[in-house]
C-alpha cells in the first residue's frame, strides 16, 4: 500500500507540475505551419489519415513516446481520455501519434479504454518528418527515434494552431491547459 501512495503522490506533483510548466516550446512545427499530409495505422490496424481525424474546428494531436511502456505518456492520455468530451464539445476530435506498434497501442486500449485513435508510428517517420525528435537521444542509442511529447492542436486543414510540451518527457500540460488553450483559440 506503501508503493500506491508513492505512486499517487508522484501523479499529483506530475500533475501539478505539468499545469504550471508544459507550455509551447520550440520543437517541431510553428505555429501557423500547416503539417504534411500524415497517414498510419490505428489501433485496430486500419490506415488513417490526418484528415479523416479532425472535427469540425480540428485535431487536438498528441505526439507522444510509448503507451506500452512510458508511464508519463500512459497518464497523459489517460487524462486525454477524460477530457475527450469536452475536446468533442468543442468542435475538435482528439487523436495520439506513438511509437508503439499496432498491437502496443491495442493491448493499452483494451486496459484503459482510450475512446480516440491512436496511431502506430514505430519507426519514427512521422516524428522525423515533423522535426519533434528527441535531441537528447543520439543515434546509436536504443531510445532514438523517440519524440519529444507534444500536442499540436490543428485546424481542420491540419495548420498548427497551437503547440503545448516541455523539452523534459517528464512535464505534460495538464488537462485543463489543453482546454483553456481550445477556449483561447476561439
Amino acid at each position: 500500500m506503501r508503493w500506491l501512495a508513492g505512486f499517487v503522490s508522484a501523479i499529483v506533483v506530475f500533475a501539478a507540475a505539468g499545469a504550471a510548466s508544459a507550455q509551447s516550446h520550440d520543437f517541431g512545427p510553428a505555429v501557423g505551419a500547416t503539417l504534411p499530409a500524415i497517414e498510419a495505422q490505428d489501433e485496430t490496424g486500419a490506415v488513417r489519415t490526418l484528415a479523416s481525424l479532425a472535427g469540425a474546428s480540428g485535431t487536438v494531436l498528441l505526439i507522444t513516446r510509448s503507451a506500452d511502456w512510458c508511464p508519463f505518456c500512459q497518464q497523459q492520455m489517460i487524462g486525454l481520455e477524460g477530457i475527450r468530451g469536452e475536446i468533442e464539445q468543442r468542435g475538435f476530435k482528439l487523436a495520439a501519434l506513438t511509437t508503439d506498434t499496432v498491437d502496443e497501442l491495442a493491448r493499452f486500449d483494451e486496459r484503459r479504454e482510450i475512446g480516440y485513435p491512436m496511431l502506430s508510428d514505430e519507426q519514427a517517420d512521422i516524428v522525423r518528418q515533423l522535426d519533434l525528435l528527441d535531441p537528447t537521444q543520439p543515434p546509436n542509442r536504443r531510445h532514438n527515434g523517440l519524440p519529444v511529447p507534444t500536442i499540436l492542436i490543428l485546424s481542420p486543414q491540419g495548420a498548427v494552431l497551437a503547440k503545448l510540451g516541455d523539452a523534459s518527457y517528464r512535464v505534460r500540460p495538464a488537462p485543463e491547459v489543453v482546454l483553456s488553450t481550445l477556449d483561447n483559440l476561439s
